[in-house]
């Protein structure tokens, strides 16, 4: 019989593979491959992208955004995810992405990728709790208060009531993050089951007690519902059900829709970002990488279809915008906010759907925690190699509770700000364009960083970017 190693064995194991990648043990390793699978699968979060993007897909490919875009895009998503899986196995290190380019092509790639991910954590960290605020406003706080929090202007132009929520939910991430990886990693382990119950409730009650379909839309069918006429129907792939024809080939308006999913799968590299904290993380930082895609992929396709094959008059949805063909331009491109799923609910479950939806309100809370923490440890590896302004002030390791406490606070900081300069320029598009910037913030080739650093009470040069100029 083979004898496993001990718990003890396996930390020191992990921390020699460490050491042999360059860097010392600052962060507290605790995290079982569960909580490593958690943090993953709670950033993607079928309950945040997929339902705040939900309108945004109908409206530009009807029912096909769901039943062709999502395992269309999945089996992309999951080719990518074995790979890179693969790829923490090898360099179990908070870097993730950047250091794996570095390792494999040269430190310029790695420099690049490390400023492209960043990019996309302050968005995917600003998207994530910008769209809990508000339906933690629509579906919790207006319902006890019979206020408008999301209207609200609280400075007119710059600031909402939206914007507050969020800030006050990035607050109190924040010190949960801060006070530490043990309590995180168990309200991950909350958040995966919270996902999975509110899904189940939403699939069963929806099958077996939910309204017929009233969209007159076609199952599997590309039906753009923009009311400006933008799409041209005489290609003979698709028939418009609201609004005249124009010039634009219905096509690209299907491949539009499919950042319903596109963005819905972003956040898995978070189990490779956890790594220094993951007790065995060749195998858990590996396996929740796949498997939080795996899972997301199926749990999500059956709650979508539960939701598309259930849907209300599309004119109650949106009734200005299919009714009007006066709108702005930015009418065509996003529509409400999580309004559909909410409405969708209401109309199948009555107030059963509107307890459901503020569950969904809180598990994105959970998707934000997860995300803030992930990205944190992004930062920190970056700064831990000295490759961002600040990286001195950036890369210090509270003593206390052993996080990356400073590097946690420029995320929450910056991703509000972000959003706040999101909302000045786009107002009810705010939400697009961080999900825009989140999923196009991809790794390209460029220019030679310059650098050097040591990470703290470890080896004595950074192995990503050494004073003497090689290459890594």
């Amino acid at each position: 019989m083979i004898q496993r190693p001990s718990r003890e064995d396996t930390i020191k194991q992990d921390v020699a593979d460490l050491h042999g990648l360059g860097y010392a043990q600052e962060l507290f390793r605790s995290m079982g491959g569960f909580s490593n699978f958690a943090i993953s699968f709670s950033i993607i979060s079928i309950l945040t992208g997929a339902v705040i993007l939900y309108d945004y897909g109908l409206a530009w490919a009807g029912t096909a955004a769901v039943m062709i875009g999502w395992p269309l895009v999945t089996v992309f998503v999951l080719a990518i995810a074995a790979s890179m899986a693969e790829l923490a196995s090898a360099y179990p290190t908070a870097g993730g992405l950047y250091y794996w380019a570095s390792k494999m092509k040269s430190k310029n790639w790695g420099w690049w990728t490390a400023w492209f991910n960043l990019i996309g954590q302050f968005a995917i960290v600003a998207g994530i709790d910008y769209a809990a605020a508000g339906f933690l406003n629509a579906t919790i706080l207006d319902r006890i208060t019979g206020g408008v929090f999301n209207t609200t202007e609280v400075i007119p132009g710059i600031l909402n009531g939206q914007l507050v929520t969020m800030g006050v939910i990035l607050l109190i991430q924040l010190v949960l993050n801060i006070v530490g990886i043990n309590l995180v990693a168990l309200l991950n382990q909350v958040s995966v089951w919270w996902h999975i119950v509110i899904v189940a409730i939403v699939v069963v009650f929806v099958f077996l007690t939910g309204k017929p379909d009233q969209s007159g839309l076609n199952l599997f069918q590309i039906q753009p519902l923009d009311t400006a006429g933008s799409w041209n129907n005489n290609l003979g792939l698709v028939n418009l059900q609201y609004g005249p024809a124009s010039s634009y080939p219905v096509l690209l308006a299907f491949f539009f829709s499919l950042l319903l999913a596109n963005w819905t799968y972003t956040g898995y590299d978070a189990s490779a970002h956890v790594a220094e904290e993951t007790v065995g993380a060749r195998m858990s930082s590996a396996w929740g990488v796949f498997l939080s895609v795996a899972v997301s992929a199926v749990v999500g396709y059956i709650f979508l279809v539960a939701l598309t094959t259930h849907l209300p008059d599309l004119r109650t949805l949106f009734p200005a915008t299919l009714d009007d063909t006066t709108l702005p331009a930015s009418s065509q491109y996003y529509f409400g906010g999580g309004v559909a799923v909410i409405a969708i609910l209401n109309y199948n479950l009555g107030q059963l759907g509107d307890v459901l939806s503020a569950g969904i309100a809180i598990a994105m809370w959970f998707a934000g925690l997860a995300s803030l923490a992930a990205a944190g440890r992004m930062l920190f590896a970056f700064s831990r190699d000295d490759g961002i302004p600040g990286s001195r002030w950036l890369k210090t390791v509270s003593h206390r509770y052993r996080t990356p406490a400073n590097s946690l606070t420029a995320l929450a900081v910056i991703a509000w700000l972000l959003t706040v300069a999101a909302f000045i320029v786009g107002t009810g598009t705010a939400i697009v364009i961080i999900t825009a910037i989140t999923t196009s913030a991809r790794p390209r080739r460029s220019g030679r960083p310059t650098g050097s650093g040591a990470s703290a009470d470890g080896p004595s040069r950074s192995p990503m970017w050494p004073s003497s100029g090689s290459s890594c």
